[in-house]
């Protein structure tokens, strides 16, 4: 036909190729415009966007028909431009409608755009029904399956009871039940969990099963390290308990010396009276004599039963006594607490009250116990300040959870609060 209609028009090859290439190009974008008016039809685009394409389609087919009958090429070089522009313009408007097709298309979500979104999880994810069908599933689930059996999954209960039970072939149960833990063959470690869904009037199960590789180990790493904290904290309390009954060791020793220095006054005192006899020199020679000779005359040696009675033991040999208007706790802590706290009172009643007794009252409140320890002994000349035993003592009652307090005036009372125990001998 063009061949006919060159030779009709007597046009030469160059203008019969442009002829030609205006005629291909007008059906193209005909083609093009055509399927974007029938797109907007189906997706009910505006009746602006339809209407400006009826009459593109139109005016593409009117230059391909020119084109074809040799009409742009007989009007000469302004036409041939003017619909070369005109052309260009509609392929322009083409590539934006398919630019704008392509992001509508994009955004839409079509039935398999779930399963592949689905499939890009690292969890993995499974949906069946109550009989065990399978409605959805994705990848990693597809993968931990076979991890764990060596089998493709078909059955969501079946998934689930081996789970929960622990019954995997593969890999090893950290945990089991409504929450179980796995540790696959690969080494990453996956917290499972069930739930009930309802979607579209449809009862579902929902498996989950989540990577918690990392935390897995961080848990595991504070185990060890919270296993060898323990272990020090052992070895840290023997060695304070240790230190314990070395200072109560000190305490005694201290005042063994201090009652040896008294019998040497009191061997001064005798001389002096020998010396020159009056009655202050006498009261003084006597009071000291009758002191020493009583420790000696109390000072029996007898196997303590328990911590309780190598206190009472020790107290009883320098001559003194521990009154108690209860029984005493017989947990390790607090009895530990209470011994370092009668070893110091003893101490400082020997080197500063110069008292002969030590009273210990126990008070009952609120789940608490509040120990009171005072002695008849004189009152200190001055506030007493917290170092040495006193010290030691306060800081194992605070790790304890408890509390002390300290009076020094009308007299002295240590006050302990700690914790209701378990009371016995």
């Amino acid at each position: 036909m063009l061949i006919r209609a060159a030779k009709e028009l007597n046009l030469s090859d160059d203008l019969m190729v442009l002829r030609g290439i205006c005629f291909l190009w007008g059906a193209v974008v005909s083609l093009g415009l055509f399927d974007s008016l029938v797109d907007g039809i189906r997706h009910k685009a505006g009746r602006k966007r339809i209407l400006g394409n009826v009459a593109a389609v139109l005016l593409a087919h009117l230059i391909t028909i020119m084109a074809n009958e040799g009409v742009v090429i007989t009007y000469g070089t302004p036409a041939t431009v003017g619909v070369f522009a005109v052309l260009l313009i509609l392929s322009i408007g083409i590539g934006l409608q398919v630019r704008y097709s392509f992001r509508r298309w994009k955004s839409r979500i079509y039935p398999g755009s779930v399963k592949e979104s689905v499939d890009q999880l690292r969890t993995g994810v499974c949906y069946y029904f109550a009989d065990g069908r399978i409605k959805l599933h994705n990848d990693s689930m597809e993968n931990i399956w076979k991890n764990l059996t060596g089998k493709s999954l078909v059955d969501g209960r079946a998934l689930w009871e081996t789970i929960s039970q622990g019954r995997a072939l593969a890999g090893s149960c950290i945990s089991k039940g409504e929450t179980p833990i796995y540790m696959l063959p690969d080494g990453s470690v996956r917290s499972w969990r069930r739930n009930k869904v309802s979607a579209d009037g449809m009862e579902l199960y929902e498996v989950l099963a989540a990577d918690v590789t990392e935390e897995y180990s961080l848990v595991h790493d504070l185990e060890e390290k919270k296993e060898r904290l323990r272990f020090r904290s052992l070895r840290l309390k023997a060695v304070g308990e240790r230190i314990d009954a070395l200072n109560i060791e000190k305490e005694i020793l201290d005042s063994k010396i201090r009652l040896h220095d008294d019998w040497g006054r009191a061997l001064i005192t005798a001389k002096a009276f020998i010396e020159q006899p009056d009655m202050e020199k006498k009261r003084g020679f006597l009071s000291l004599w009758e002191r020493n000779i009583s420790y000696v005359e109390e000072n029996e040696q007898s196997e303590a039963k328990d911590a309780y009675d190598d206190i009472f033991q020790s107290a009883k040999s320098l001559g003194l006594t521990i009154d108690i208007d209860e029984e005493l706790p017989s947990d390790y802590d607090t009895r530990n607490i209470l011994i370092h706290a009668m070893a110091v009172c003893i101490g400082n009643m020997v080197k500063h009250a110069e008292a002969t007794t030590l009273h210990v009252k126990t008070e009952h409140k609120d789940g608490r116990c509040t120990y009171t320890f005072t002695n008849d002994g004189q009152p200190p000349a001055s506030k007493v300040e917290e170092k040495g035993g006193l010290k030691n003592l306060r800081r194992r009652v605070e790790a304890q959870g408890g509390n002390m307090f300290i009076e020094s005036m009308p007299r002295f009372a240590l006050h302990i609060e700690l914790g209701e125990k378990q009371h016995g001998t």
